[in-house]
Protein backbone atom coordinates (compact mmCIF):
# COMPACT_ATOMS: atom_id res chain seq x y z
CA UNK A 1 0.00 0.00 0.00
CA UNK A 2 2.97 2.37 1.06
CA UNK A 3 4.51 1.40 -2.70
CA UNK A 4 1.38 2.71 -4.25
CA UNK A 5 0.96 6.00 -2.26
CA UNK A 6 4.66 6.60 -3.05
CA UNK A 7 3.83 5.87 -6.77
CA UNK A 8 0.89 8.37 -6.66
CA UNK A 9 2.92 10.95 -5.15
CA UNK A 10 5.35 10.91 -7.68
CA UNK A 11 2.89 11.16 -10.66
CA UNK A 12 0.99 13.31 -8.71
CA UNK A 13 4.70 15.75 -8.52
CA UNK A 14 5.22 15.33 -11.68
CA UNK A 15 1.95 16.44 -13.21
CA UNK A 16 2.46 19.44 -10.95
CA UNK A 17 5.74 19.87 -12.28
CA UNK A 18 4.40 19.50 -15.80
CA UNK A 19 1.64 22.22 -15.14
CA UNK A 20 3.87 24.86 -13.27
CA UNK A 21 6.40 24.30 -16.43
CA UNK A 22 3.67 25.00 -18.77
CA UNK A 23 4.45 28.21 -20.01
CA UNK A 24 6.54 28.78 -23.44
CA UNK A 25 9.70 27.06 -21.78
CA UNK A 26 7.70 24.22 -21.94
CA UNK A 27 8.53 23.85 -25.88
CA UNK A 28 11.80 24.83 -26.17
CA UNK A 29 14.69 23.06 -26.10
CA UNK A 30 16.95 26.45 -26.04
CA UNK A 31 18.51 27.11 -22.39
CA UNK A 32 19.56 30.96 -22.64
CA UNK A 33 19.47 33.95 -20.86
CA UNK A 34 21.08 36.07 -23.98
CA UNK A 35 19.11 39.02 -24.81
CA UNK A 36 21.82 40.60 -27.33
CA UNK A 37 23.77 39.75 -30.05
CA UNK A 38 26.59 41.65 -32.03
CA UNK A 39 28.28 39.86 -34.88
CA UNK A 40 31.58 42.18 -36.58
CA UNK A 41 32.70 45.70 -36.11
CA UNK A 42 30.64 48.38 -37.06
CA UNK A 43 33.32 50.98 -38.93
CA UNK A 44 32.01 54.71 -38.83
CA UNK A 45 30.90 55.18 -42.47
CA UNK A 46 28.40 52.24 -42.66
CA UNK A 47 25.08 52.85 -42.79
CA UNK A 48 21.71 51.16 -41.89
CA UNK A 49 20.93 49.11 -44.61
CA UNK A 50 18.42 46.35 -43.38
CA UNK A 51 15.84 45.96 -40.25
CA UNK A 52 13.45 43.63 -39.22
CA UNK A 53 11.14 43.09 -36.48
CA UNK A 54 10.01 39.60 -34.92
CA UNK A 55 7.19 40.70 -32.78
CA UNK A 56 6.20 39.72 -29.67
CA UNK A 57 4.19 36.25 -29.54
CA UNK A 58 6.02 34.80 -32.38
CA UNK A 59 7.04 31.41 -33.03
CA UNK A 60 10.57 30.44 -33.06
CA UNK A 61 12.79 29.62 -35.00
CA UNK A 62 12.83 31.79 -37.20
CA UNK A 63 14.96 32.69 -39.85
CA UNK A 64 16.18 36.20 -41.32
CA UNK A 65 17.79 36.29 -44.70
CA UNK A 66 19.08 39.60 -46.31
CA UNK A 67 21.22 40.04 -49.33
CA UNK A 68 21.97 43.73 -50.28
CA UNK A 69 20.70 44.68 -53.82
CA UNK A 70 23.16 47.35 -54.24
CA UNK A 71 25.97 44.51 -53.45
CA UNK A 72 27.04 45.97 -50.56
CA UNK A 73 28.47 44.41 -48.26
CA UNK A 74 27.08 43.58 -44.99
CA UNK A 75 29.79 44.28 -41.69
CA UNK A 76 28.11 43.97 -38.52
CA UNK A 77 25.11 42.83 -37.19
CA UNK A 78 22.99 43.17 -33.97
CA UNK A 79 19.96 41.52 -32.93
CA UNK A 80 18.52 42.77 -29.24
CA UNK A 81 15.38 41.95 -27.35
CA UNK A 82 13.34 45.23 -26.73
CA UNK A 83 12.82 44.12 -23.00
CA UNK A 84 14.32 42.01 -20.57
CA UNK A 85 13.41 38.04 -19.85
CA UNK A 86 14.17 35.57 -18.34
CA UNK A 87 13.88 33.59 -21.51
CA UNK A 88 16.66 34.23 -23.72
CA UNK A 89 17.06 32.87 -26.95
CA UNK A 90 20.33 32.03 -29.00
CA UNK A 91 21.42 32.72 -32.64
CA UNK A 92 22.74 30.68 -35.68
CA UNK A 93 24.19 31.74 -38.63
CA UNK A 94 22.88 29.42 -41.50
CA UNK A 95 24.43 30.61 -44.72
CA UNK A 96 26.44 33.14 -45.74
CA UNK A 97 29.18 35.51 -43.74
CA UNK A 98 29.98 39.02 -42.93
CA UNK A 99 32.13 41.08 -45.21
CA UNK A 100 29.46 39.54 -48.29
CA UNK A 101 26.47 40.64 -49.49
CA UNK A 102 24.24 37.95 -47.77
CA UNK A 103 24.20 36.24 -44.73
CA UNK A 104 21.22 34.40 -42.67
CA UNK A 105 20.78 33.85 -39.14
CA UNK A 106 18.28 31.21 -37.36
CA UNK A 107 17.25 32.32 -34.27
CA UNK A 108 16.04 30.07 -31.56
CA UNK A 109 14.13 30.44 -28.24
CA UNK A 110 10.68 30.05 -26.20
CA UNK A 111 8.07 29.20 -28.70
CA UNK A 112 5.74 32.55 -28.09
CA UNK A 113 8.09 34.99 -27.61
CA UNK A 114 7.20 37.26 -24.51
CA UNK A 115 9.67 40.18 -26.41
CA UNK A 116 10.53 41.46 -29.97
CA UNK A 117 13.56 40.88 -31.68
CA UNK A 118 14.74 43.77 -33.83
CA UNK A 119 17.59 42.94 -36.07
CA UNK A 120 19.43 45.51 -37.45
CA UNK A 121 22.63 45.08 -40.42
CA UNK A 122 24.84 47.91 -41.44
CA UNK A 123 26.46 47.85 -44.49
CA UNK A 124 29.42 49.78 -46.81
CA UNK A 125 28.05 53.15 -48.14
Amino acid sequence: MSHARGTLFALVALSTAMVCLGDSRALSLVVSQEQSYFFGTKPANNLLCYTKTISKASALPATVTYTNGNMKNINFVTINADRYSPLGYTVDLTSGQLGTTAISYKLNGPSLLPYAIIVNMYCDP
